[in-house]
């Protein structure tokens, strides 16, 4: 009979009552409800938020950037001549035959001031690619268009829907567009013309100063929540923006696998396979601070809500030290029948183990349904509130994402049934060290 007594007295001591422990049994219950439940929606968001960014990050983010060093054109001291400057050309057809790159193409980059009848300019950034079913990154771009065709010919120009908005344009339309590069060289021209101390000369160097947009048509409007807030145009009027002639300012390459960017660029500064002149960005590094970021705020909120499953397990321990006191008496008889102390440490433990179990299946249930509704709740809480709790300018989603590990499931469920045993063993502890006389002479 003592050996089956631990789990027997457990159950009986659980059994709904109208005392004061059933009322704390239930508040037990629920906290440890609480704890789990948030702790399932927590973290499944935040590891949803880590696996949809990077995917987001690769729909649009070339794998690796090969970056030539900017032409000199400064005045050398007499004798010297300039460094020398490798052919982007070579570097591509070696690219091209490197294993585990899919693609390579010549790409031009910089940044733009768009403007459109009248309009404000905006800063933005624009891509120069040459079209062609060899550029895989155009593949991947072309699947988060939204109205137009992927066009990059003639002079032509896809946008994002964040920038039609603010420039209130359409397909058709035609922006003019200068380089940030012009028109840093227009206020260096400006600023030089209004030194100038002779009237006439400052005035013949303003006279001087012109600036030609380039027009380009809309042809595409791509979604900024999925493809980046950059404009693409062709390669050629790129180059001629920028001012790079034949040149360009990189080469994109796609690889079989992103995941092995970082050591796809170790290997190739390893091997020196690049010429000194280039050095290369892969989509990680490039967007490394906002990639450490989720990460140390998933750290930080398992932190947090680890408190919040504390404060779970010390409702667990109040409720084993009202009981350890309230059969003080049964303690004592146990004791004198021969129940050894690891007994009754063995019910208050099952007690706390049942009340933890309780707690995790109806966690689950819970956090399971607020992820179901995450998104609908999230729209009923921005119309009660008028306030977005996931808005998408921080968050690049335009949902709330989700993403359920079993191992994470496991974990927290291991978290809460520790904790509880934990709270619990040190009443239990206390209640087994109980003399059998003076428990039944109280």
């Amino acid at each position: 009979m003592l050996s089956h007594a631990p789990l027997f007295l457990a159950l009986r001591y659980l059994r709904p009552k109208r005392s004061f422990v059933s009322i704390i049994t239930l508040i037990s219950v629920l906290g440890v409800m609480l704890g789990v439940g948030v702790l399932v929606v927590v973290m499944s968001v935040f590891k949803g938020w880590q696996v949809e960014f990077k995917k987001l990050l690769l729909g649009f983010e070339p794998h690796v950037v090969l970056m030539q060093d900017a032409r000199f054109t400064g005045e050398l001291p007499p004798g010297m001549t300039p460094p020398p400057r490798s052919n982007w050309r070579d570097v591509l057809k070696q690219m091209q035959a490197h294993p585990g790159v899919v693609a390579a193409t010549p790409m031009a980059e910089g940044m733009v001031a768009a403007r459109f009848d009248g309009s404000d300019p905006e800063g933005v950034e624009l891509f120069g690619l040459r079209e062609g079913v060899e550029n895989a990154l155009l593949m991947k771009l072309s699947k988060h268009l939204l109205e137009g065709q992927f066009n990059l010919k003639d002079n032509n120009i896809i946008i994002t829907d964040k920038l039609a908005k603010k420039l209130g344009v359409k397909l058709g339309d035609t922006l003019s567009i200068i380089a940030s590069d012009t028109i840093r060289q227009m206020i260096r021209d400006l600023r030089a013309a209004e030194e100038e101390s002779d009237p006439a000369k400052a005035s013949a160097a303003r006279g001087e100063i012109t600036v030609l947009p380039q027009d380009l048509t809309i042809t595409a409007i791509v979604r900024a929540d999925t493809a980046g807030e950059r404009c693409y145009a062709p390669l050629n009027i790129a180059q001629e923006l920028f001012n790079l002639e034949s040149d360009v300012s990189g080469i994109e390459i796609e690889l079989s696998d992103p995941g092995k960017a970082n050591g796809f660029a170790n290997q190739l500064y390893d091997s020196q396979t690049l010429p000194p002149d280039w050095n290369l960005r892969t989509w990680a590094s490039t967007h490394g601070a906002m990639l450490q970021s989720v990460e140390n705020q998933q750290s930080l909120m398992w932190f947090l809500l680890f408190f919040i499953m504390l404060v779970a397990a010390i409702c667990v321990m109040n409720t084993t030290i009202t009981v350890t006191v309230q059969k003080r008496r049964e303690i004592g008889i146990l004791t004198a029948l021969g129940g050894r102390a690891g007994q009754i440490i063995a019910i208050f433990l099952a007690q706390a183990g049942i009340v933890a179990l309780m707690g995790i299946v109806l966690g689950l249930l819970g956090g399971m349904t607020v992820l179901h509704f995450r998104n609908d709740l999230r729209d009923w809480i921005a119309q009660s509130t008028g306030r977005d709790i996931f808005p998408q300018d921080i968050y690049f989603l335009s949902g709330i994402p989700s993403q359920i590990h079993l191992a994470d499931l496991g974990s927290i469920c291991g978290l809460a049934v520790v904790l509880c045993l934990l709270a619990a063993l040190v009443p239990a502890w206390f209640a087994a060290k109980v003399d059998p006389a003076v428990a039944l002479r109280d």
